[in-house]
C-alpha cells in the first residue's frame, strides 16, 4: 500500500467518527431527556424540543451544507462545521434553562447539517468510483448505523453516572481531535462553479415547515 493509498483510508476513518458523532448526538439525547427534563424543569412537551430541535435544524439544512461545502472548500466547511459542533456541545452541557438549551441544540444540528454531507462530499472525492469507493461508502454509513446503537447503549449509564450533561461534554473531546487531524488527513476541494448560487431561503423554509405544521 502506498503513502496516497494509506492516507485515503486513515481520512476514512476520521470522517466514519464525524459521521458517528453526528448521528450519535441525534440519538443519544432519549435517554437523558428524563433527567434533562427535572433539572431544568421542563415541561412534558417542552422536553420534545431538545430533540427536535436538533433535527429540524439538522434535516432542513442537509442541502444547504452541502452546497456550501461544494463551493467554498469542502475540508474550509467541514473544519468550520467541527469548530461549531464543539463549542456548542460544551454549551449544551452548561445550559441552565430550557431555552437556551433549545436554542443550541438548534446550533448543533446546524454544524451537524454542515459537516454530515461535506464528509460524504470529502469521501466521494477521495476515492474513485469503484471498489475502494463502494467499500469507503459501505463503512462510512456503518457508522452511523453504529452510532445510534452506541447511543442507546451508552447514553443511560453515562446520564446514571455523570449527570445528564456529559451527553453533550461527549463530543467536545471528539471534536478537538477532528480539528487537529483533518488538516493532515484531507484534502482540500471544491466544485468550479461560474457563479455561486445558494437557496437560504428554500433551506430555512424546509427547517421550518415541520415547526407551522406541529403548532398548527
Amino acid at each position: 500500500m502506498t503513502a496516497t493509498d494509506a492516507r485515503r483510508w486513515y481520512a476514512l476513518c476520521l470522517l466514519c467518527v464525524a459521521g458517528f458523532m453526528v448521528i450519535l448526538d441525534a440519538q443519544i439525547v432519549v435517554l437523558a431527556l428524563p433527567s434533562i427534563t427535572d433539572g431544568l424543569g421542563f415541561s412534558a412537551s417542552g422536553a420534545q424540543w431538545v430533540m427536535s430541535a436538533y433535527l429540524l435544524s439538522f434535516g432542513g439544512l442537509l442541502l444547504l451544507g452541502g452546497r456550501i461545502a461544494d463551493l467554498l472548500g469542502r475540508r474550509r466547511v467541514f473544519m468550520t462545521g467541527t469548530l461549531l459542533f464543539g463549542p456548542s456541545s460544551l454549551w449544551c452541557g452548561f445550559a441552565g434553562t430550557g431555552a437556551v438549551l433549545i436554542a443550541v441544540r438548534a446550533v448543533q444540528g446546524l454544524s451537524a447539517a454542515v459537516m454530515a454531507p461535506t464528509a460524504l462530499s470529502i469521501l466521494l472525492n477521495t476515492f474513485e468510483e469503484g471498489p475502494d469507493r463502494n467499500k469507503a461508502l459501505a463503512l462510512w454509513s456503518g457508522s452511523g448505523g453504529f452510532g445510534a446503537t452506541a447511543a442507546l447503549l451508552i447514553g443511560g449509564p453515562l446520564t446514571d453516572v455523570l449527570g445528564w450533561q456529559w451527553v453533550f461534554f461527549l463530543n467536545v473531546p471528539v471534536a478537538l481531535v477532528l480539528l487537529a487531524l483533518s488538516p493532515v488527513l484531507l484534502r482540500e476541494s471544491r466544485t468550479e462553479a461560474r457563479t455561486r448560487s445558494y437557496d437560504p431561503i428554500g433551506a430555512l423554509t424546509a427547517t421550518g415547515a415541520p415547526r407551522c405544521v406541529t403548532s398548527s
